[in-house]
């Protein structure tokens, strides 16, 4: 994609390892997800500004704090930010309740304000800015409460930014208890971005591999929660450390390991649904 170049910040660990992407073009900048503490905000923002060239558009993949917590230090107020309907009504139902929830945990880092987006897209909407066609999906339930992924074409080349559809080498985050619907989405990627490179919201760019891989990983902590739940809605704290431990050992050196007790009763009260259901 030569008229194209894709910047990405990344967060430390203490901002869960969060990328946030510039991309330039000859005309300007556009940004996907905006990060989640006031620090790397502001460092992202001086990223931006290194570039030397307006910022033309944000988009915003999902309703995680780590994806949108950070578009007032970024994004002017006269530049639009774009979403799917579904993200922008979810973001704007969760920030609130999450700044309460956090703030008292970051302090200061947590942002006093926070920005909805304000162009909300139907699925298949597209946005012609910069140069650039890019086009907003719409998943549904995964990873988060409301899944997207911005499709961005160039001089006929195209690349995705999938959010946190995979989290490559990271622990995930499975809190949202949608584990069974992520690997359906995670089949339907597979085949429909084969072949063109992939921008995760956290970890490494890649292909489709990506998707394998966080696919082996939500099938091995189900099956683990689902073994030590045996039908409950919710795991003992013994049983969290032990499904930590299997994890630790399933992806060894794997950041973000606070993680995976942290979506143990969610996805152990959804498999008790499931199983209830079938």
């Amino acid at each position: 994609m030569s008229s194209l170049r894709i910047h990405t910040y990344t967060a430390a660990e203490s901002g869960i390892l969060v990328n946030s992407h510039l991309l330039e073009t000859a005309d300007g900048v556009v940004l996907v997800d905006a990060n989640l503490l006031v620090s790397d905000a502001m460092a992202l923002a001086a990223r931006l500004a290194a570039l030397r060239k307006p910022l033309l558009a944000a988009f915003v993949t999902h309703p995680h704090p780590d994806h949108f917590n950070g578009l007032p230090y970024v994004v002017g107020d006269d530049v639009p930010v774009y979403a799917t309907v579904a993200v922008a009504e979810t973001i704007a139902k969760v920030a609130q309740p999450k700044r309460e929830q956090w703030q008292p945990v970051y302090g200061e880092e947590w942002p006093d304000r926070y920005r909805v987006p304000d162009h909300p897209l139907a699925d298949g909407g597209t946005v012609e800015v910069g140069g650039l066609q890019v086009r907003v999906h719409d998943l549904g339930a995964g990873e988060s409460d409301a899944d997207s992924y911005v499709l961005v074409e160039t001089g006929g080349r195209r690349c995705a930014f999938i959010g946190d559809l995979a989290f490559g080498d990271l622990h995930s985050y499975t809190a949202d208890g949608h584990s069974g619907a992520w690997l359906g989405t995670l089949d339907r990627l597979t085949a429909e971005l084969d072949g063109m490179p992939l921008y995760p919201g956290h970890g490494q760019p890649g292909d489709t591999r990506l998707f394998a891989d966080q696919r082996r990983y939500l099938l091995m902590y189900r099956e683990t929660v689902r073994r030590l739940a045996a039908g409950a809605p919710s795991l003992t704290e013994a049983q969290k450390r032990e499904l930590t431990e299997t994890m630790e050992l399933f992806v060894p050196g794997a950041p973000l390991a606070w993680l995976v007790g942290l979506g143990a009763d969610a996805v152990a009260a959804e498999l008790a649904t499931e199983s209830g259901s079938s």
